[in-house]
């Protein structure tokens, strides 16, 4: 019996001494996997102060191209209480940057870099609001729409067109844009306004678009048509469903023209 115990005893301490051995192994597993987080904490860390630092770098290379800027860029991060209007210098400080820039996205989108060119025009749009360039709001509205609809994104392009033509309803280039637009969408009767808008504002540009005058009024007609009985059927399908409870529907009643420029309507049973 003593010498059973004894085994029982034995086994039971190998498997501590097994069990220590696999805690040991885990806790060095764990202090290595912290070490490991701990590395790549600092790691992160030391990406980020590197990237800060180079966006510090880029911040002040751009206020070195347009010192007078700098007073601007705190009283544009002040609290709305604390607005401040801006002088006619800051203002012209902002102006010939946009016009600067506005150059260099030109350039981008002639070399197909259309979403390079709509980022600087989009940035370029904020400061044109704070400084209330009325002129460069709608120039910029206009070439973001010309950007978007380069990337097939056409309610966006028509929003950015519509947009300048709210600050400017007479500049031409947003109108003729918007009128091609609609015109490949279909949209055929808004084509048509804006068409014929053109033609009184700009008759040189529009010219250069005389030849869709006649296929586009087809185009509007039919849309017209279209759209008239779409709505026809909706009414109808209405009145069905009023007239369904006295057992009769808008098929009973006939419309024949009474010589005089009218129409009469005749029940008719046509059961």
């Amino acid at each position: 019996m003593e010498q059973k115990e004894e085994e029982k005893y034995e086994d039971c301490t190998e498997k501590k001494d097994e069990e220590k051995e696999i805690t040991n192994e885990e806790n060095k597993e764990t202090n290595n996997e912290t070490k490991q987080k701990t590395t790549d904490s600092e790691e992160e860390k030391e990406f980020k102060k590197q990237e800060k630092e180079k966006e510090k770098q880029e911040n002040e290379k751009e206020k070195k191209k347009f010192p007078d800027l700098e007073n601007y860029e705190e009283r544009n991060n002040s609290s709305d209480e604390e607005k401040v209007e801006l002088s006619e210098e800051e203002i012209k400080v902002i102006e010939d940057k946009i016009i600067s820039e506005r150059k260099n996205a030109g350039e981008l989108y002639k070399s197909g870099n259309y979403i390079q060119a709509l980022n600087i025009y989009s940035l370029l749009l904020q400061d044109a609001k704070k400084a209330k360039l009325k002129e460069q709001l709608v120039i910029l509205n206009c070439n973001k729409g010309i950007c978007f609809n380069k990337l097939m994104e056409k309610e966006k392009a028509l929003e950015c067109f519509s947009q300048a033509l709210k600050y400017n309803p007479t500049y031409s280039k947003a109108l003729c844009n918007r009128m091609l637009l609609y015109n490949s969408k279909g949209d055929y009767l808004e084509a048509l306004d804006d068409y014929n808008k053109l033609k009184e504002i700009d008759y040189n540009l529009w010219k250069n678009y005389s030849g869709m005058e006649y296929e586009l009024k087809i185009k509007a007609e039919n849309k017209k048509k279209e759209m008239t009985n779409e709505m026809l059927g909706k009414l109808k399908d209405i009145g069905n469903s009023l007239l369904g409870n006295f057992g009769i529907s808008l098929d009973n009643f006939k419309m024949t023209p009474n010589g005089q420029g009218g129409y009469s309507i005749q029940y008719q049973n046509n059961k």
